[in-house]
């Protein structure tokens, strides 16, 4: 009779009570969930849902809902036999670039999107994207990518795409500053460091809200090798000065504060890894023989960053994301 009762009373549970234990849950359970009533597929597919349980997800202390993605982690409809880059994560959406085209995909849902094609002036085939970004603009709620490509037979040429338009658009106001690679992402700007011709060091942006070009000064001397990441959501700085000392620095509030100082005793080599380590601010680093040896939190030891570190090489791009139920899936919005 008790266990009746017991069930009944989980079935008159208020709403609201139910709407927080699910936002909670891991995106695995909460797909299997969907089968559980159709009022409950319809909430967990609610955009009010999607944006409480990513911001549930994403303020766990015990970061039970991040995952670590490796460049070599691309998703099957990405070919195989070509090489993918990883642009970056963001809500858990992560994206990569493959010649010319942008795919989207959520690891935890399993759904992937191809971006429309950018469209190349005169057919020109030799064109090939050399400086990319993506992140989100919380004012419009928009996700954007970042893309500037240049061919033999054109000057280069910036372009933005908007999830709210579905669509690439040309950014006018373009200045080449010789930086490639991927942008890193913090407080809506996408973020590349590069050396001026003088022999001094920058960091160049691009507000994805306002669609315009910054710049940022390095807080490490100009002789330093200099890496950027990003630090609970916040712009950090890697420098390694004069192959002794390894530092981090952190932007808050506007100005660079350091967190971190090492002694390196061994030529470090595994620089790709540093940025998706530091997801906490108190943070201990072992190096040893240029790799990472061990990574050790001040308040929890988190295992599977251990597991991680000790078996990847430095030829390898991580990245770090939060499992959402976000969908990489657009329509042009009228």
């Amino acid at each position: 009779m008790d266990s009746k009762r017991s069930k009944l009373s989980l079935l008159f549970l208020p709403q609201e009570i139910i709407e927080e234990i699910l936002s909670r849950l891991a995106v695995k359970s909460l797909l299997r969930f969907r089968c559980v009533s159709k009022s409950w597929r319809s909430l967990i597919g609610s955009e009010r849902f999607i944006k409480t349980h990513l911001q549930n997800s994403s303020k766990n202390a015990a970061l039970a809902h991040h995952r670590k993605i490796l460049s070599y982690d691309s998703p099957k409809f990405v070919n195989w036999w070509e090489f993918a880059d990883m642009v970056g994560c963001c809500n858990g959406l992560v994206c990569f670039l493959q010649k010319r085209s942008f795919f989207l995909w959520n690891p935890a849902t399993g759904i992937s999107n191809k971006l429309p094609e950018i469209v190349i002036e005169n057919g020109d085939r030799t064109s090939f994207v050399y400086k990319y970004g993506f992140g989100w603009d919380e004012s419009s709620g928009a996700y954007k990518v970042f893309a500037v490509f240049a061919s033999r037979l054109h000057e280069s040429m910036c372009k933005v795409y908007s999830s709210k338009t579905n669509s690439w658009k040309i950014v006018e106001d373009w200045e080449d500053d010789n930086v490639c690679g991927a942008g890193q992402f913090a407080s809506g700007k996408l973020h590349w460091h590069y050396h001026e011709g003088t022999g001094g060091m920058n960091i160049v942006t691009f507000d994805l809200k306002s669609e315009e070009f910054g710049k940022m000064e390095v807080p490490c001397p100009c002789d330093s090798r200099v890496w950027l990441g990003v630090l609970e959501g916040r712009l950090c700085v890697f420098s390694y000065n004069k192959r002794t000392h390894f530092d981090a620095w952190v932007m808050k509030e506007d100005s660079w504060v350091k967190v971190m100082a090492v002694l390196v005793y061994e030529p470090y080599q595994s620089y790709l890894l540093f940025p998706t380590v530091f997801k906490c601010l108190e943070v201990k680093i072992g190096l040893i023989r240029g790799s990472v040896k061990w990574v050790q939190n001040l308040n929890l030891v988190k295992e599977d960053v251990l597991s991680l570190f000790d078996i990847i090489t430095s030829s390898l791009a991580a990245n770090i994301y939060v499992e959402s139920l976000v969908s990489p899936v657009f329509r042009k919005k009228v």
